[in-house]
């Protein structure tokens, strides 16, 4: 139970190691034991028993949880949470409404005074392909806000900053003009990028367009972390602002690098968070793109922890955006 993916989802939301302790509850009745398995853990300081639910049988209905859940927690003597494998939004619902805490692992969690994560995890309007900007378009815009001003480059001039190609350069100038973003002002045959907005309001214009590069993490072992990586997350965040540094340290790599890694065996992955002395986000674009001072850039950084629940994480994100030197044009 130890590598169930519930301990690596409040793990990533919280930044926190969540101490384990298996449980046994001799006095429930014979069908909360066989349904349920039962662990102690702490999220915020705030101690929760969670009842895994183990059975492969129909979901019981919203009322029927919330019975298991008063019956449960009466008997151990401790907030319980129920730990699903899954919860359609109508349970959700009536979950949430009944106060019965609960968490779907790496989807959602509810759980009073300690920690909610309700973010829809269905497709909404601008998460569609097409409405979100690609990795490529998505580099160029950061790099022109924080790097150096891109406004009148011709766009082979970009391609050679961000190491995209000139064709790949058309495709973003075509994404940025679609989003109202930017507009190409051709001279000859030179086309050059217009960007209609400046410095922070560019970043509140674009923020909706924009998508969380670290598409998966891995807990690792690494001998001599450090390049081809840098510092992301929390461990990034907390040498900019006053949140703590986690134990275990996360860094962002571009997937060919640390297939790289791998291969070489500089890298080892492990299959429990204990055993690692790394966290590794395998990011959409080069994050050493844009890095400096052997991290991310910090509006990269303010996307990957942007839906946070943390209220400590969203006021340092906050105070992060305050000093950000936005390029001038």
């Amino acid at each position: 139970m130890n590598d169930h993916p519930l301990w690596d989802y409040l793990e990533k939301l919280t930044g926190e190691r969540i101490e384990q302790v298996k449980m046994e509850a001799a006095s429930l009745p014979l069908y909360l034991r066989e349904r349920y398995a039962l662990w102690k853990g702490a999220v915020f300081g705030r101690e929760f028993v969670f009842a895994v639910d183990q059975s492969s049988e129909e979901s019981p209905t919203a009322t029927e949880f919330a019975n298991h859940s008063t019956l449960l927690s009466q008997t151990l003597g401790a907030p319980l949470a129920l730990v699903l494998p899954s919860v359609l939004p109508a349970l959700r619902q009536r979950l949430v409404v009944a106060g019965v805490p609960f968490v779907v692992p790496g989807s959602q969690a509810f759980l009073p005074l300690a920690l909610i994560d309700l973010r829809e995890r269905q497709p909404r309007p601008f998460h569609e392909k097409g409405h979100r900007l690609t990795p490529a378009a998505q580099t160029v815009l950061l790099y022109h806000l924080q790097k150096e001003s891109l406004e009148g480059w011709p766009l082979k001039r970009i391609a050679e900053a961000v190491g995209y190609s000139a064709i790949m350069l058309t495709q973003v100038k075509a994404q940025l003009t679609a989003r109202g973003l930017c507009a190409g002002k051709i001279e000859g045959r030179t086309t050059r990028l217009h960007f209609l907005h400046q410095g922070r309001n560019l970043w509140d214009t674009a923020l909706p367009f924009l998508a969380n590069p670290d598409r998966h993490f891995h807990w690792v072992r690494w001998e001599n972390p450090g390049e081809p990586a840098v510092l992301a997350g929390l461990s990034a965040l907390s040498t900019a602002t006053l949140i703590a540094a986690p134990r275990i340290p996360t860094y962002a790599i571009r997937s060919k690098e640390y297939q790289a890694l791998l291969k070489r065996g500089d890298i080892h992955r492990t299959s429990q968070r204990d055993e690692a002395n790394a966290c590794i986000e395998v990011w959409s674009y080069d994050p050493r793109l844009l890095a400096s001072e052997g991290k991310v850039d910090a509006l990269s950084l303010y996307i990957t922890l942007r839906d946070s629940p943390d209220e400590r994480v969203q006021q340092q994100l906050e105070t992060l955006l305050e000093v950000v030197p936005w390029s001038k044009e």
